[in-house]
């Protein structure tokens, strides 16, 4: 054969120009890109050889090494693979969108042995090279007898050369002639980095030099009965840094409806979060256990961005580059299964290991939480996996909806609940009186994102929740019948139009009931309107700081010092005890609005 100058194809020119200026956004995935086509035609090869008694070169190991030469700034990339003939470097080197592997899978689809493993429609990768190199020479040794060796050399300005090679080794050698400024991938560790970071779990061995630097057999693929718990353990921290043992993993093998392996972990500490900042999260993400992206974020919704692991697909189609994921369906099934099977693990663990857990609850029950409004079609699995704190059960969040309702009491029609700042707070809450009178369990809640949390739930086994400080209580009529305040005359009347008039700014009405028992006062919201915790939450809102809030104040018409406060004169006494009462009822829930109008009004009360 004598040396031969072709031209690029246009589109071939036009793609180099991509990758080298825009498309990557890491230089070094050229590596990654050479050692995924390398795995390729092994994979290629190995197939052969089951099937092909004439394949040249039959004993040679399937292996890929890398080997660096300082001195002349060369790095190369040599597999013992399937190689390629002339005509299949022109084809699948010259032209763009064969890469090998496409070709060699539509081959294959017209045979009955369909092997998918060696499905690989990366493209391009092949160009990235010329990121980092000036100069790009191959020399390739086709598995067939017959083929010749080929010489194929490259500046990536638009043309090539091919040329016979000397070369009698089965496969395929890359050697990359580094630019200036690239010396960084003539360093040793520095390729042992990358090599563990993007293909360290590639099926065949990978050697530098003489030094095997990967892990040929991945832990997911591996049968979940031949592993051990310390593997899982050690592969955990390896993966994620973290050096602490997880409390819990799941190890997912799927075929149907979409093939993939993964191991899911749930951590022993949560994810730092800033509140206002968009936290990272996602699985790391495999392809032919070659690493593709840390955070894959459509693998897994957002509220169980607690959980860590990855994913390895042969079946996930990725973009031009691999930096990002198609929007495709099989990456939504995928979603949807390892969604279910977090929670129906979680579900599993609250049955039959209830202290686990009660720690998995306090470590991540607010991202559960937060799947209740972020996900709908997923609340029904959800609602079983909620605990709460209740005025029957307040030091630990153990109990269920579930539980709740097999406490109710006769013609008990609602869920109830409360929300404060803390738990101190609400065991003192007045809007406990008239439950703790009639043995009716709350839910005591101390998050602001709870309420968001029932309201969107709206109700559980055809029973409403309902916010305590609510006007509509729905309460069994005898009960309801029993808080029920005529109209009031006289001088309690007189009180509440008073009390109106000199707090019209901050409240929307003063009522009078029998619901409070020990307490003078309490806020509530008629018709269910807008509760102390979602008002917290809007407060802390953006351009929501200063907004007006009003409440409406009920009052306790049989305490003694609401019927002394019936008795006073309109001066400035009685302006001081009703804007006290205002501030009572802010204190009852845990919050002192202005605290040093309280102290004044307190200070003469106490000489």
């Amino acid at each position: 054969m004598t040396k031969v100058k072709h031209e690029f194809k246009t589109e071939v020119k036009e793609i180099l120009h991509l990758i080298i200026h825009t498309l990557y956004t890491h230089k070094e995935v050229f590596l990654r890109e050479l050692l995924s086509n390398a795995s390729d035609a092994l994979n290629k090869v190995h197939f052969h050889s089951l099937t092909n008694s004439n394949l040249y070169d039959k004993d040679q190991p399937l292996e890929i090494t890398i080997h660096i030469d300082e001195k002349e700034k060369t790095l190369t990339i040599e597999d013992t693979g399937i190689g390629m003939t002339k005509d299949e470097l022109v084809t699948q080197i010259g032209t763009i969108a064969h890469s090998g592997t496409k070709k060699f899978l539509k081959d294959l689809a017209e045979n009955k042995d369909k092997p998918s493993d060696l499905i690989g429609q990366f493209g391009v990768g092949f160009y990235s090279v010329f990121m980092v190199a000036d100069k790009v020479t191959i020399e390739s040794k086709s598995y067939l007898p017959e083929g010749e060796a080929v010489l194929w050399e490259s500046d990536g300005t638009g043309t090539y050369s091919l040329d016979e090679s000397p070369r009698r080794k089965r496969g395929t050698s890359i050697k990359l002639h580094l630019k200036e400024g690239e010396d960084a991938f003539l360093q040793k560790e520095h390729i042992k980095a990358l090599v563990n970071q993007y293909s360290n779990f590639l099926a065949f061995p990978v050697s530098l030099e003489e030094e095997k630097i990967n892990q040929p057999e991945a832990l997911w693929r591996k049968n979940r009965k031949d592993i051990k718990d310390d593997e899982y353990k050690e592969f955990y921290k390896e993966l994620t840094h973290d050096f602490m043992d997880p409390i819990h993993w799941e190890h997912i093998q799927s075929e149907a409806p979409v093939q993939f392996d993964s191991i899911l972990y749930f951590p022993e500490r949560p994810p730092i979060e800033t509140p206002g900042m968009a936290s990272e999260h996602g699985l790391k993400l495999y392809a032919k256990r070659v690493f593709i992206q840390d955070d894959c974020k459509p693998l897994i919704p957002r509220f169980l961005r607690f959980v860590k692991g990855l994913v390895d697909s042969e079946d996930i189609p990725l973009n031009v580059s691999r930096e990002t994921i198609q929007d495709d369906a099989n990456i939504t099934k995928i979603n949807k299964i390892l969604t279910k099977k977090v929670l129906d693990a979680l579900a599993r663990i609250s049955e039959n290991d209830p202290e686990m857990y009660q720690t998995l609850w306090e470590k991540y029950g607010n991202f559960l939480k937060e799947g209740i409004y972020d996900e709908l079609s997923l609340r029904k699995k959800l609602t079983p996996l909620l605990r709460f704190r209740s005025s029957k059960q307040a030091e630990a969040p153990t109990v269920t909806l579930a539980d709740y309702v097999e406490r109710m009491v006769e013609n008990q029609k609602a869920i109830y609940y409360l929300l404060g700042e803390s738990m101190a707070s609400l065991k003192e809450s007045p809007h406990l009186d008239l439950f703790r009178k009639h043995d009716i369990e709350v839910l005591l809640l101390t998050e602001p994102m709870d309420d968001l949390v029932l309201s969107h739930l709206g109700e559980y086994d055809d029973k409403k929740l309902i916010n305590v400080e609510s006007g509509e209580l729905d309460l069994p009529e005898k009960i309801a019948k029993e808080v029920e305040v005529s109209e009031v005359e006289g001088d309690m009347k007189s009180l509440s139009e008073r009390i109106q008039d000199l707090l019209k700014d901050k409240i929307n009405k003063v009522k009078f009931s029998k619901a409070l028992t020990t307490s003078p006062c309490r806020f509530y919201n008629e018709h269910g309107g807008m509760s102390h915790s979602v008002k917290k939450i809007m407060s802390q809102m953006q351009g929501l700081e200063n907004m007006p809030f009003k409440r409406d104040l009920e009052l306790n018409p049989d305490h003694p010092y609401i019927k002394d406060l019936a008795t006073k004169t309109m001066n400035a006494d009685f302006k001081d005890h009703a804007l006290l009462l205002y501030h009572l009822a802010g204190l009852f829930e845990g919050q002192a609005e202005n605290p040093q109008e309280l102290a004044k009004l307190i200070l003469p009360h106490l000489s």
